[in-house]
């Protein structure tokens, strides 16, 4: 009987470092946050778009990946393996080729297997039948592909991508008015309160991070940044945390009385004895979507030569020449009361070049409010891989 092969098998501690980064910077370089984003979703997309690139094209698509010309040909696939030991995350990987180009053998082999598939040139039903893979790979959270079919496209690269746990320690649900702050006047929210016994709450200087804990190996992890503070220095302090356990300090270490960002520790009589940490939460639910053009980020994903009909060279990819013409992420995200689903479908389009009792027991508590906008993000907590990220502006409304 065969051993399953887990994320932390099938990539190194460099290679998740490197998918961590492309997440951070190309967040980072952004104008505003978006609201869902998966940089996982696109790392692999850019590794399979590496190995049928040569010169300038790959060199500009590995440095972005963080990643050399032998570990793009085989991430595709050995990410794909790794996904299916993992039962909360879900992932796939497609292409599809036209008529117009003959795709090299040799690419094609080292995609993962039953991932090639062919366009008809009928717009409508290449459509249909792509909008069915994005929904049917992602249990029904995405039901389009992000592409414009009115345009030509030759040839598509996609990936699916999802993520669904359930907490350890369900939150109650109730509708709150905020009376104060920026999310005063939107009328009736969606508040979630609960109470982790557990070592969960980090505080530095700038910000604070809880880590809610699913199952399936999946941590969510809410970022409050202190007032002022831009939300890509909020989103960086977040991705520290997330891959750093020696970012900042616990919250069991702050006295009685003390404040952190969003944080106050304060106490009380209980009954029973305090048999651990207790942090007692107070957020949002959200539920999010984002339609991302990556053309905007040409620059931090690697694909600006890529997207150059006269300078994109794709010679081990396909026997005409090809070029990015549309690269988009629809994604999506849910926190309730009991658990967290995101998904993001990455697609890259390409086209054919010229033409393509009484209390007595004193208990400690630190409590943290979400009260205002912030970032969050999903982990694959054996490995660190970042699975989703982004920022809440404003919470679900009841």
């Amino acid at each position: 009987m065969g051993t399953e092969t887990t994320i932390q098998d099938a990539l190194s501690a460099r290679e998740i470092k490197a998918a961590n980064e492309l997440t951070r910077r190309w967040l980072a370089t952004r104008a505003t946050l978006p609201a869902v984003a998966s940089g996982l979703g696109i790392w692999p997309l850019l590794a399979a778009l590496a190995t049928g690139a040569v010169g300038e094209t790959r060199d500009e698509l590995l440095a972005a990946a963080g990643i050399d010309a032998d570990q793009a040909s085989r991430l595709p696939a050995a990410l794909l393996e790794a996904a299916r030991s993992t039962p909360a995350i879900r992932l796939a990987l497609a292409v599809w080729a036209g008529s117009r180009v003959t795709l090299d053998p040799q690419w094609a082999a080292n995609l993962p297997v039953d991932a090639v598939g062919s366009l008809t040139g009928d717009a409508a039903a290449d459509k249909a039948a792509l909008d069915e893979w994005a929904s049917r790979n992602t249990g029904g959270l995405i039901e389009r592909m992000p592409l414009d079919f009115g345009r030509p496209i030759d040839l598509v690269l996609a990936s699916a991508l999802s993520v669904r746990t359930t907490w350890a320690t369900p939150f109650n649900d109730a509708a709150r008015d905020f009376k104060q702050g920026p999310w005063s006047g939107l009328g009736r929210c969606r508040a979630l309160t609960a109470t982790l016994r557990d070592d969960l709450l980090r505080v530095a200087d700038d910000a604070s991070v809880l880590t809610v804990p699913g199952d399936g190996d999946i941590d969510v992890l809410l970022g409050l940044g202190r007032e002022g503070l831009a939300p890509q220095a909020v989103m960086n302090a977040l991705i520290d945390a997330a891959t750093d356990p020696g970012w900042g300090r616990s919250s069991t270490g702050l006295a009685v009385g003390e404040r952190a960002v969003g944080v106050a520790v304060t106490e009380y009589q209980a009954v029973q004895p305090q048999t651990g940490p207790e942090v007692e939460v107070q957020t949002v639910g959200f539920k999010l979507d984002a339609d991302l053009d990556l053309g905007d980020d040409a620059a931090a994903l690697g694909i600006v030569t890529a997207s150059d009909e006269d300078r994109a060279q794709f010679d081990r990819l396909a026997a005409e020449p090809v070029y990015i013409t549309q690269a988009r992420q629809t994604a999506t995200a849910v926190f309730s009361a009991t658990g967290f689903e995101a998904a993001a479908v990455t697609a890259i389009a390409m086209t054919r070049a010229a033409g393509f009792m009484k209390p007595k027991h004193r208990h400690v508590r630190a409590s943290i409010r979400f009260d205002r906008p912030f970032a969050y993000l999903a982990r694959h907590r054996s490995s660190g891989l970042i699975l989703i990220a982004g920022w809440v502006d404003e919470p679900e409304t009841v």
